[in-house]
């Protein structure tokens, strides 16, 4: 399996992401930079310029908004078609740290991080069309008066919530190693469990929602995401920031019950190893056993994102450098026992 790269940036890439139809993906960087790349051939087709260094983007599911956040605080949207800037959000003081539409994309979660230790972690949920309309009339000022803020409990520090089961309810992850489940649109606690040694870098939902996987700096865990329980457990004695689940994971037809899993030593600790640990791990998550391990040679820093695509054909990673690669499974990968 040899995959391609492209690169439009030199830049860290911080976050990948693959639209519904898997014809189009994005990926973004510490530059500020959005770019939109056709999947098959790894052709450029446009920018987005954001307003800050930028850690999370999506999109909806008809393909034509993108929203970014950026470690300045704004939250920027985008005419996917056409690159169109159609306005943003600010908050002082702190960083956007992850952004995602609901199911359906009426309302989208935004997690902000404080700049200083005297402001509070914030996650809020807006009305996308409401805020559009309140952007376009030229409101901005009234934007975050119609938020919704999430009640979480005190001291907890969100680096990730996304959306459960049809919207049902919300999965927050923190930099202490908890994860946090509650209702919605309750917002009421339903379990709060200690999992990780240290911060969560990630997580992800399979597609059916039969399971949650995590990425942290011990390892990759799967739970159960109704009530949290430990269910499998890949250790790795390298950081891990990405993971992914492969949509094919209780197909009906050809199932693949696995998940790739990625990171590395920090770039600026990689001088001082031998060991640099960028390797993909490619899990079964039913037999609780890796299956395959993917290094390219030419590789110079940890794998930061990771997204599969729709049809579970390959995956992208967002790497350091500017750096992304595209990966697609060859025969082995759908006719090799070890892979089933």
């Amino acid at each position: 399996m040899r995959p391609f790269h492209v690169r439009g940036t030199d830049r860290a890439i911080m976050t990948v992401k693959i639209n519904y139809d898997g014809d189009l993906f994005f990926t973004a960087s510490q530059d500020g930079g959005i770019n939109c790349w056709l999947t098959e051939t790894g052709e450029r087709l446009g920018n987005y310029k954001a307003s800050g260094a930028v850690k999370t983007l999506d999109l909806t599911d008809n393909s034509e908004l993108l929203v970014s956040g950026s470690l300045e605080g704004s939250v920027d949207f985008f005419q996917i078609n056409g690159g169109k800037s159609l306005g943003k959000l600010t908050a002082d003081m702190r960083k956007a740290k992850w952004v995602e539409f609901s199911y359906g994309d009426e309302n989208l979660i935004i997690v902000y991080q404080p700049m200083t230790s005297t402001i509070n972690y914030e996650t809020r949920i807006i009305k996308v069309q409401e805020i559009l309309d309140k952007i376009k009339l030229r409101q901005t000022q009234d934007v975050l008066e119609i938020t919704d803020t999430l009640v979480t409990p005190d001291k907890f520090k969100t680096t990730q919530a996304s959306w459960g089961y049809l919207n049902q309810s919300i999965v927050m992850a923190s930099t202490e190693g908890e994860l946090l489940l509650l209702s919605y649109p309750q917002k009421e606690e339903i379990r709060r469990v200690q999992v990780h040694d240290g911060e969560i870098k990630q997580f992800a939902f399979a597609k059916d929602f039969s399971i949650l996987a995590t990425a942290a700096n011990d390892g990759c865990k799967i739970f159960d995401p109704a009530t949290l329980q430990l269910l499998r457990y890949f250790k790795y004695e390298v950081p891990m920031n990405a993971v992914a689940i492969s949509p094919l994971f209780n197909n009906e037809k050809n199932p693949k019950p696995h998940l790739i899993v990625a990171g590395g030593i920090p770039a600026r600790e990689t001088a001082r190893t031998k060991f640099q640990g960028f390797d993909i791990h490619i899990c079964n998550v039913i037999y609780e056993e890796e299956v395959g391990k993917l290094l390219n040679p030419n590789q110079i820093g940890p794998i930061n994102a990771l997204a599969f695509f729709p049809d579970g054909k390959g995956f992208i990673t967002g790497e350091e450098g500017g750096y992304s690669r595209v990966y697609k499974f060859d025969q082995t990968y759908w006719e090799n026992d070890l892979f089933k």
